[in-house]
């Protein structure tokens, strides 16, 4: 009992800090033309469906629809929850084929937080 204030300290302050927000991979990323964000064994994201982008936050595919982005970030998507901005930070077109490996540089807000990711990608036809 005496222990109880410490605990309830300890819970108050826990609520404070916002979890960062984990990229899994998508459960159907929906593969065709487009850009995609590399995962583990799927890609985290498909920067390429109709009306945005395909994100797996909670461990269930979602659609981001399209928002206005930066100009240091020029790709954006979110909902109430978050705010993902993407910008490519390195290119390479693969030789012969119309696919461009890339890597991203990705800043998701999250309860009013920033957080920064690299991830590496594609591109292609």
């Amino acid at each position: 009992m005496k222990y109880l204030p410490l605990l309830i300290a300890f819970f108050v302050s826990c609520s404070f800090f916002a979890q960062k927000p984990v990229l899994h991979d998508l459960k159907d990323p929906k593969m065709h033309a487009g850009c995609y964000i590399d995962g583990k064994k799927n890609p985290v994201a498909n920067l390429s469906e109709e009306g945005g982008a395909l994100f797996n936050f909670k461990g269930k595919d979602e659609t981001f629809p399209s928002i206005k982005g930066t100009k240091e970030y020029p790709e954006a998507f979110g909902n109430k929850t978050y705010k993902i901005y993407i910008k490519v930070i390195k290119s390479t077109k693969v030789e012969d084929s119309c696919i461009e490996e890339n890597q991203y540089s990705i800043k998701i807000i999250y309860k009013k937080k920033a957080y920064f990711y690299t991830k590496k990608g594609m591109c292609g036809c």
